[in-house]
């Protein structure tokens, strides 16, 4: 489902943001309510550490702070906090050692020379309402989103988690809705693959109860 933001929730942000930039702090107040879960949840996602997302929360939150000037409107302020928490994820993570990811190749379908897919992957993800909200299965698909490839998974994180249109995903990365769509379907079938065994094995574990 595509994240869109009411057009009077928009208003008041971009009210809001005037109203900072000329000085007024308890405007800022509010903006900063407005975006700190949403920070840490895009910051979580990426590092997966607490204390990480809490570091780049309050990073993010006093980046706004001194840099509100800087912002000119060009895109949305959204598309803005979203690319600054990013950036201090992404150098949060940098400033640690971190495995390699796999590469996203290894585990894409593989299709003959009629271009048909050669082997058939179960789409759990039609199913899985009631897998989700077991604590062993959101290890299962979290551990399988971080071994994405990272231009991979941010498109996901955005689009799937996050719950933000493609056009949006777009304008935060500086991709076209091509690229977006493009990456978001390597990252689905990449994880549909990865995790098709898990869940077989869950539905069996299911039927046999």
């Amino acid at each position: 489902m595509s994240f869109t933001q009411p057009k009077e929730d928009k208003k008041l942000e971009e009210a809001l943001v005037r109203e900072f930039q000329g000085g007024n702090l308890e405007a800022y107040d509010k903006i900063a309510e407005i975006y700190q879960k949403k920070i840490y949840g895009l910051s979580f996602n990426l590092t997966r550490n607490q204390m990480d997302a809490q570091d780049v929360t309050q990073e993010v939150l006093l980046t706004l702070f001194r840099k509100i000037h800087t912002f000119q409107g060009k895109s949305a302020f959204s598309s803005w906090v979203y690319r600054i928490t990013l950036n201090a994820s992404y150098m949060k993570l940098r400033s640690k050692k971190k495995e390699p990811n796999v590469s996203i190749d290894e585990l894409m379908p593989s299709f003959n020379g009629a271009g048909f897919q050669q082997e058939k992957i179960q789409d759990w993800s039609e199913n899985t309402e009631s897998l989700l909200f077991t604590n062993e299965t959101r290890d299962v698909i979290n551990k399988a989103i971080d071994l994405l490839p990272e231009k991979e998974k941010v498109v996901f994180l955005l689009r799937d988690v996050e719950g933000l249109s493609t056009e949006k995903a777009g304008e935060i990365l500086d991709l076209t809705v091509p690229a977006v769509k493009s990456r978001l379907h390597r990252a689905r079938l990449f994880l549909r693959k990865k995790l098709a065994n898990y869940f077989e094995e869950f539905t069996s574990r299911k039927v046999e109860k």
